[in-house]
């Protein structure tokens, strides 16, 4: 287990040692005297110290065990509560989020606008699920060269469905894989591979019988390739059966909740605990068939206006006023409710996803209104900000990089103004955000 703090005489080696490290390594901050919620789940720090050299956190721990090295840029964080970098897990870029797709949007400067406006709401890291290209990979490139700022980028590339089947939108067909046989599907897979994606996204669902659902032996070729090649594979699932076989075959996260059923056999959860799956609600997704429609006044967010066009906010509220939400829709979603509630209660690791960029779904402002559902859903503010930092970490294999505010860390770090235990949605109130070890100017950042 990580240490909360280093002693002060194994600080002060390390900064002495500075002077030998590269230059940026020399840049020290000290935060201090801010309420800590390091995203473990633990009894909050009051009057903590978390000090960063470079792009590391070196030390994180009350006053009386971190010693605030005299040189450091001192950051007063009295009357606030400092937190890990958010992660959205379940997000789709290059687009606008405007009510139709449309797959010539899908551009490099798209994509750089959307990682700005992540960030620019405190998330510091997303997960990409099945509808990257070329021009993707290539932000995720720019990214780790260090030659672009936004949200860190983790992405699947081209994900996998039936041939015909979901999402079956204008456009994305041509963007999907769409495998017939087991040996396509592992030779995709292999592609997949050579473009060094972060992860392998499937969609398992035939929406109600009304589309085709890709097989469970294409499923299972997908599953064994992807092994051979040590990349993690995530399904889109609506039903419990689809998400044993899932299970049974080594899948390493699951995206929606199930929502065919509430009869969930504990053992099967518990098993999922064991396993540690990494479970992505994505309640939001389904709330957007009425929530601006109940709620129109979220689409006057200033938050928002930044960073959505005027225009597609319009055909936004033009839609949400003609919407007409089906009950078996507020059901489903109530079913979803009920049972993350469920697997969060039996010790499944939740995370937060919004599938932002998808039809109205927009980027960063829905990844906040998932924190707030998944209160809604019975979680404590506790587990939800654990599921948007710590389970994030877990959820990417990254767990030794970020989603906690420990030593060794990278450090994305928010500092808000009010307690987010007490509402979540303080989660919103930003003083100062750091990713990477550096202060992100959120006024500057370009997001439309």
């Amino acid at each position: 287990m990580v240490p909360r703090f280093r002693t002060a005489a194994a600080l002060g080696i390390l900064l002495a040692l500075s002077g030998c490290k590269p230059p940026e390594e020399a840049n020290v901050t000290a935060i201090i005297g801010a309420v800590l919620i390091d995203g473990n789940g633990g009894a909050p720090i009051s009057d903590s110290v978390v000090v960063v050299a470079g792009s590391r956190i070196v030390a994180a721990g009350s006053r009386t065990n971190v010693t605030i090295p005299a040189s450091s840029e001192k950051i007063d964080g009295r009357g606030k509560f400092l937190l890990p970098g958010l992660v959205d897990m379940h997000v789709h870029l290059g687009t606008s989020a405007k009510p139709a797709f449309s797959a010539a949007e899908y551009t490099k400067e798209r994509i750089e606008q959307n990682l700005r406006a992540y960030l620019y709401y405190g998330i510091t890291t997303v997960r990409s699920v099945g509808t990257e290209r070329d021009a993707g990979f290539a932000v995720r490139k720019a990214q780790r060269e260090g030659l672009l700022d936004g949200a860190r980028l983790f992405t699947a590339g081209r994900g996998f469905t039936a041939p015909g089947g979901h999402p079956r939108i204008p456009g994305l067909g041509e963007i999907l894989r769409q495998p017939a046989t087991p040996e396509d599907a592992r030779r995709e897979v292999g592609e997949l591979a050579s473009q060094n994606a972060d992860l392998i996204k499937i969609w398992v669902d035939d929406i109600g019988g009304s589309r085709p659902k890709i097989k469970r032996e294409v499923i299972e070729a997908i599953l064994e390739e992807a092994r051979v090649h040590k990349i993690p594979v995530v399904a889109h699932i609506q039903s419990l059966a689809d998400t044993e076989h899932l299970v049974q075959n080594g899948a390493a996260g699951i995206l929606h909740m199930v929502r065919d059923t509430e009869n969930i056999d504990p053992s099967f959860l518990s098993r999922l605990r064991d396993l540690k799956i990494v479970f992505t609600p994505t309640l939001v997704r389904q709330e957007l068939a009425w929530l601006y429609t109940d709620h129109p006044e979220r689409l006057d967010d200033p938050d928002v206006k930044r960073t959505i066009e005027d225009s597609v906010i319009e055909e936004v509220r033009k839609v949400a006023r003609e919407a007409k939400p089906s009950p078996g829709g507020r059901e489903d979603f109530a079913i979803a409710m009920r049972n993350t509630k469920r697997f969060a209660a039996a010790g499944v690791p939740i995370a937060v996803g919004s599938d932002g960029g998808s039809s109205i779904d927009f980027p960063g402002s829905m990844t906040h209104r998932e924190i707030e559902l998944l209160v809604e859903a019975g979680l404590s503010p506790m587990d939800v900000i654990v599921a948007a930092t710590r389970n994030g970490g877990l959820g990417l294999g990254k767990l030794d990089e970020f989603g906690t505010v420990e030593p060794g860390k990278r450090a994305d770090v928010l500092l808000v103004t009010a307690n987010p235990l007490e509402d979540v949605r303080n989660l919103r109130r930003i003083e100062r955000l750091m990713q990477n070890g550096v202060w992100v100017d959120r006024d500057a950042l370009r997001m439309k």
